[in-house]
């Protein structure tokens, strides 16, 4: 849920961001900077520690033993490449993330 808020919120900037180009609105400029202070709070804070807790929470405890958090059972239904993708993609998206989302708007 925190990632989808988070995405969210980084879609509504970048529109903002569109939308208010080339306008000379004071009250827009201080929404869109109110907004960006707001995503880049929420990756800092929240999506980018969680994110990185997950991974390496699923990973260990997997290791430990994986019957925990991913039975055998639905290797079945979920081939081990796609659950290897479902938790590892987020470990390899968050650094790019961070980093766009630092440096995207002035």
């Amino acid at each position: 849920v925190i990632q989808a808020v988070f995405f969210g919120i980084c879609v509504l900037t970048d529109l903002s961001s569109l939308l208010t180009r080339g306008s000379d609105s004071q009250e827009q400029e201080r929404q869109l900077k109110k907004l960006i202070s707001l995503r880049d709070w929420m990756m800092a804070v929240l999506a980018f520690p969680v994110g990185v807790f997950v991974v390496t929470m699923f990973w260990s405890i997997y290791i430990y033993d994986r019957e925990l958090v991913y039975p055998k059972l639905l290797d079945n239904f979920i081939p081990a490449w796609l659950n290897h993708g479902m938790v590892s993609k987020v470990m390899q998206t968050l650094p790019c993330i961070n980093k766009s989302v630092r440096h995207r708007f002035p």
